[in-house]
């Protein structure tokens, strides 16, 4: 029988692991999709997936969500900093909450693609684009989620864990 020590510590390598490997595919998969469009495609040009409903077409966003806040780069950088440094400090009690660890490695994954965007490009490559939505990216989408999956957390009347209490002997 496991004790709830090791227990504990697989549940820690596990979620460590998740987090990781989520956050990884996230990053490499939006990396490679941008690094085709902006190979593959002039700036405004697209090519049909599913007619004119949803299109690939490449698209350069130097604002916020929606375009907001065109040529503040320095701010969208500082936030997504912020934001890492934020689940740092909290990683300690994200870590063994299997839904904060998917919403953390979506949120670590969109986040860092994106700023890797803004450092490199000082704007955001867009490319997925619905004939009824601002275009955007897999790293918008993963923030979507992350956000999404956090405020269920938040919202679904989920306690605290208390923390096992271990005897020396």
């Amino acid at each position: 029988m496991t004790s709830p020590r090791t227990y504990r510590r697989l549940n820690y390598l596990q979620n460590n692991l998740s987090l990781l490997l989520i956050s990884t595919v996230i990053v490499i998969v939006d990396r490679i999709v941008k690094f085709y469009v902006t190979e593959n495609l002039k700036l405004g040009e697209s090519i049909p997936v599913l007619g004119s409903l949803l299109m690939i077409t490449r698209t350069e966003n130097p604002g916020a969500g929606f375009g907001l806040l065109p040529g503040m780069n320095w701010i969208f950088i500082g936030a997504a900093f912020l934001v890492l440094i934020l689940i740092m400090y909290y990683y300690d009690d994200i870590i063994y909450r299997p839904m904060l660890v998917i919403s953390a490695a979506f949120v670590v994954g969109g986040t860092v693609s994106n700023l890797m965007d803004r450092i490199f490009f000082a704007k955001v490559i867009d490319y997925i684009n619905f004939s009824f939505w601002p275009n955007f990216n897999i790293a918008d989408m993963s923030l979507v989620v992350g956000v999404t999956l956090l405020l269920i957390y938040m919202y679904s009347g989920h306690k605290k864990i208390e923390e096992p209490k271990y005897s020396h002997y």
